[in-house]
């Protein structure tokens, strides 16, 4: 829940009351008019497994946003040592690590699979939209509605401290494992879920995509044979 907000240049501060969105794994569709809700949303969501951090995978979500590019939150990669991601037909690919930043709580996968891409926008409040989830291991397409941009001060992935980002507040059903999700509005990615609500059950908060650019830039200059430090896992 939200503990405080105060104006803040059209925008709103809040300090949350939160739980980032992911779990542990207990076990091994439109025309052009809706395309947000149809074939390119779906085709382009993924599962996130990770390995290395805890006795069983961290599940998250993410969708690819760019040529073998998935987007996803660091909480679910962070400290990993193998990294799976499902793709909405069911396969299995190996996935790597090629951009993370902890403080945002972002990170960039390299996924070899020909999937087409989500294009990326901006959200306004008030805008609506779709994303999808993971359920029984099969793609689930969800409504979703931006209530509010906000700066979002929230705990590190680390809990040592906070990280200041911007994002919003949306009105949708968020359960763990559905941190990374991509909000898509008319067809286009435009925010990361990374949290839910504590005190609300239909409350969530998603990071700008536009916080996201800077992954996608450092991902443009690094060289391909550099390994990128994942760092510990998160949460200490």
């Amino acid at each position: 829940m939200v503990g405080r907000s105060e104006s803040l240049g059209g925008a709103r501060r809040a300090a949350i009351g939160l739980t980032l969105a992911w779990t542990l794994a207990v076990s091994g569709c439109g025309d052009d008019a809706d395309r947000d809700g149809g074939e390119l949303l779906t085709a382009a969501a993924v599962r996130v497994e990770a390995e290395g951090c805890r006795t069983r995978p961290t599940i998250g979500a993410g969708s690819f946003v760019d040529d073998h590019r998935v987007l996803t939150v660091a909480h679910v990669v962070a400290g990993s040592t193998d990294i799976e991601v499902t793709l909405a037909d069911g396969t299995e690919v190996d996935a790597q690590v090629v951009a993370i930043d902890r403080a945002k709580d972002l990170a960039l996968l390299d996924v070899d699979a020909d999937v087409d891409p989500l294009p990326l926008s901006t959200l306004r409040t008030g805008d609506r939209g779709q994303f999808v989830v993971w359920r029984d291991d099969a793609p689930e397409v969800r409504p979703f509605a931006a209530t509010s941009f906000v700066d979002i001060n929230a705990s590190d992935i680390d809990r040592t401290g906070s990280g200041l980002r911007k994002g919003f507040q949306i009105e949708a059903e968020v359960a763990n494992g559905d941190s990374g999700s991509v909000l898509v509005h008319e067809g286009r990615a435009v925010a990361v879920v990374f949290a839910r609500s504590t005190g609300d059950d239909d409350r969530a908060w998603a990071t700008d995509i536009r916080e996201a650019f800077p992954l996608l830039r450092r991902d443009d200059d690094r060289d391909p044979d550099d390994v990128v430090d994942v760092g510990s896992c998160a949460g200490g």
